[in-house]
């Protein structure tokens, strides 16, 4: 045996929480005794912190259950899920859940191997992003007793969970449509690769909005990059961004668009900066709209069009479903929550429209 090694003791988790031994007692014990939301919230982050095994997290001795929530995102880099994660978080905690948060990397593995680690640690609430083209270890977390709240999969939605996204098809239909009634009519679509039905769903969206106003559409106005992952020191969506604005330059050299689509406002940041590199102003010379509107979208120049995804509000209200679901005998699982994106509007996108100098409403 090392003598280093160190097995955490109930004793260093009240040392950490700034509370009794007693204190976090009850609160892993799961007694009925009262104690403050402040220093239950205190203990349990004390406790998943230093990783404490017995009696893990609370109510594993009477329950057989760890009162965790596990939240799986794809990536840290987009504050997208950031937005996604806060909401849940406000909601776990204020129910003395334990918010307990992954990044799959852009790995369907890692993802598997994950949710397989939340399975042996006994946590029974499962929020996830998903980015594996197959359910079977979301089945497997459900076969165990859990329950499962779905934001994205490449898979198609099952009874067995919460179905919690955003209207895609309808956000991409809506920023097409905003460009058109400013006037453009050559519109390029810029994404990351289509392997999330999200992506697919945007651009159909967008084909259906050229299409009801009788624009003609090929394929040479969709432009992607054809690889993703999660890159080590740059972020990979504002890459990805540089790398399809100089792919829309040398396209723009053939066919003069006036607008662009981009699939997310990370990818927008990387297509402004090069564009901008290469003496094209925004939106004088080629206008640009986006999806998330991330914190910082206000903040860069121009401010960004885009179309505002409620991701903090939708990991709320299906954190507190799961909640419910874990707390009660309720069974939540097959309802589906659905929030409309909103268009906001700043300074990315000109009017170029002939029969009004502004026409911005």
């Amino acid at each position: 045996m090392n003598p280093t090694c160190h097995t955490v003791t109930i004793n260093d988790v009240a040392k950490a929480a700034g509370t009794s031994v007693s204190t976090v007692s009850r609160v892993l014990s799961g007694s009925s005794y009262p104690v403050s939301a402040a220093k239950r919230e205190s203990v349990l982050r004390a406790a998943g912190t230093l990783g404490y095994e017995p009696n893990l997290l609370g109510r594993m001795l009477k329950t057989n259950t760890n009162p965790s929530i596990g939240i799986i995102i794809p990536s840290f880099q987009n504050p997208f899920y950031t937005q996604l994660i806060m909401g849940i978080e406000q909601e776990a905690i204020s129910y003395n859940y334990l918010p307990l948060v992954f990044s799959a990397q852009r790995n369907p593995k890692t993802e598997r191997n994950l949710i397989n680690n939340l399975i042996k640690n006994r946590v029974k609430g499962l929020m996830i992003s998903s980015i594996d083209d197959s359910p079977l270890a979301v089945e497997q977390f459900v076969s165990m007793g859990g329950k499962v709240c779905i934001f994205e999969s490449n898979y198609s939605d099952t009874e067995k969970v919460v179905n919690a996204k955003t209207d895609m098809l309808g956000a991409g239909r809506a920023a097409t449509e905003y460009l058109i009634s400013q006037g453009h009519r050559t519109i390029a679509f810029l994404s990351t690769p289509f392997n999330r039905v999200t992506r697919q769903m945007t651009l159909d969206g967008f084909k259906l909005a050229m299409a009801d106003h009788g624009i003609s559409f090929s394929e040479e106005n969709i432009m992607t990059v054809p690889y993703e992952f999660d890159a080590d020191t740059d972020l990979y969506e504002l890459e990805a961004g540089r790398k399809l604005g100089e792919k829309f330059l040398r396209a723009w050299e053939k066919k003069p668009y006036t607008a662009i689509v981009a699939v997310n406002d990370l990818i927008a940041y990387g297509i402004i900066q090069n564009l901008q590199e290469h003496g094209i102003s925004i939106p004088e010379d080629v206008s640009i709209i986006s999806f998330d509107n991330i914190p910082y979208s206000g903040l860069i120049h121009p401010p960004l069009t885009t179309m505002d995804m409620p991701a903090r509000f939708l990991g709320q209200r299906a954190c507190r479903l799961i909640i419910d679901s874990l707390n009660s005998s309720e069974d939540h699982s097959g309802i589906t929550l659905s929030v409309s994106a909103e268009l906001v509007v700043r300074k990315s996108v000109a009017c170029i429209r002939p029969d009004a100098p502004d026409c911005s409403d």
